[in-house]
């Protein structure tokens, strides 16, 4: 075989699946040229002798001729070896050309697609998602009538990162006038740097404490509510004096603040929970008697009107079951597992006439809490309630920006581990009776133990 038909047929040999059927007959003319002249040759190296030998290579040609699967396996065979015996002169293996490679190119920029596809896809439901709660948002503070103004605070931060928020709960809507406005719930929620930890301290409202400008001599003897009835009324900073009150005398710093009265709280509560909120009611004795159904003072009656389940007591009637205010109307309420709607729940969370007090009344409003914290771990709520939310913002007074909210608040929300841990300040029957410096009865502390556990769950 000449050189220009040996090239040939190398060329044929390395685009052998991509031949014409014309192709493919020129090629199998040059390889049975080709096994021929390799046959030939090689009877030069045998003697007479290896005829066997001779019969197993036209043996081997007549296979490759008739089976046209392996038409171009000699030639294969010697290109193989050639290959081997350039390699050993190169010292390593010669690069060869894949034959996939365009395939494979095109597999990977397939698979670059579609993975931007679902990136995409994910990224517009997200923004879509965001662009229906910020509406919802909008819409549900509109229909409020704007959110309320905030007071002017001076907040500061915990040196290692966690945030203190002082939660109120008043006995008015903030900011309506300057009537005296007093708060039966004071709660400090702490959010832990990493986000996995929240507390709830709550101080009981009749501690003796020293009130910046206000307490005389330096002696633990204002009761730690009035700090913010007296702020309110001089100078329209109740949330500031009361915030002034726990460094004072506890250490603790406050960033942000919320204050709710009770016609805010319900609504708060009916619009985030429209098909109420699922609690177990528990109160303990009165006059030392259990009671299956409790009457509740019903503190939006006046404003709301009564309730069919409302029940009116005379002054003997309340006064027989301990309640020393005189009577009035009253919500009953049974003890057990039930569903509350807003205004049912802020009756039970402010009641405090069983044999606890405001000891029982403070467990009740920490048990509220951490029931509402769990129920609204639902991360769908906050897309499909998003107008709810708005309508809580509108309601609330508070300076806790929206962009903590999305970002720390709900990070904290969803990665907290182990619940809402509660505590009260002072606890159970650690306290001793003394009065304040207007004369009514209050808690004496030991001071310097209650810094040190203020400090240790809230921080520096």
């Amino acid at each position: 075989m000449n050189e220009k038909k040996y090239k040939r047929l190398e060329y044929l040999s390395r685009n052998i699946d991509y031949l014409t059927i014309r192709q493919r007959q020129e090629y199998n003319e040059l390889l049975n040229e080709y096994n021929r002249t390799q046959s030939t040759s090689q009877d030069q190296f045998y003697d007479e002798g290896d005829d066997w030998q001779n019969q197993d290579v036209q043996n081997e040609n007549q296979y490759s001729l008739s089976n046209p699967d392996n038409q171009y396996s000699s030639y294969t065979n010697y290109r193989q070896n050639e290959r081997y015996d350039q390699e050993d002169l190169n010292g390593g293996p010669n690069p060869q050309p894949s034959k996939n490679k365009k395939s494979t190119k095109n597999k990977k920029k397939k698979k670059r697609h579609w993975f931007r596809s679902l990136l995409l896809i994910i990224i517009l439901i997200i923004a879509v998602m965001i662009g229906f709660f910020v509406h919802g948002y909008n819409r549900g503070i509109k229909h409020e009538g704007g959110e309320i103004a905030a007071e002017k605070f001076t907040g500061s931060s915990n040196s290692d990162g966690s945030t203190n928020i002082l939660v109120l709960g008043a006995d008015k809507r903030p900011g309506q006038s300057e009537d005296v406005a007093h708060t039966d719930s004071i709660m400090v929620l702490h959010l832990s740097k990493d986000k996995k930890t929240v507390r709830l301290v709550s101080y009981m409202r009749d501690t003796l404490v020293k009130v910046p400008g206000v307490t005389n001599y330096g002696k633990p003897n204002v009761k730690i509510n009035a700090a913010f009835t007296i702020g309110e009324q001089y100078s329209k900073q109740g949330v500031n004096l009361l915030s002034d009150t726990l460094k004072e005398n506890f250490g603790v710093n406050i960033k942000y603040y919320a204050v709710v009265d009770f016609s805010s709280f319900a609504t708060i509560i009916d619009s985030l929970f429209p098909s109420g909120v699922q609690i177990d009611a528990q109160f303990s004795t009165i006059n030392g008697k259990k009671m299956d159904e409790v009457p509740v003072p019903d503190d939006l009656a006046s404003t709301d009107g009564a309730l069919p389940s409302d029940k009116t007591l005379t002054a003997n009637q309340a006064a027989e079951l301990g309640y020393p205010d005189g009577g009035g109307t009253f919500m009953m309420i049974k003890q057990g597992p039930q569903k509350m709607n807003g205004r049912t729940l802020l009756n039970y969370a402010r009641f405090r006439h069983d044999d606890k007090g405001d000891f029982g009344r403070v467990a009740r409003q920490q048990q509220v809490m951490q029931t509402i914290i769990s129920k609204a771990k639902n991360p769908m709520s906050l897309f499909t309630g998003s107008s709810a939310i708005g309508t809580a913002r509108a309601v609330t007074m508070t300076n806790i920006p929206n962009s903590f909210f999305l970002t720390t608040g709900l990070a904290t929300l969803f990665g907290m581990s182990g619940g809402v841990q509660s505590t009260t300040i002072p606890s159970t029957n650690d306290w001793k009776n003394a009065y304040d410096k207007y004369g009514g009865l209050g808690l004496s502390i030991n001071m310097s133990k209650y810094k040190a556990l203020s400090q240790e769950l809230l921080g520096q």
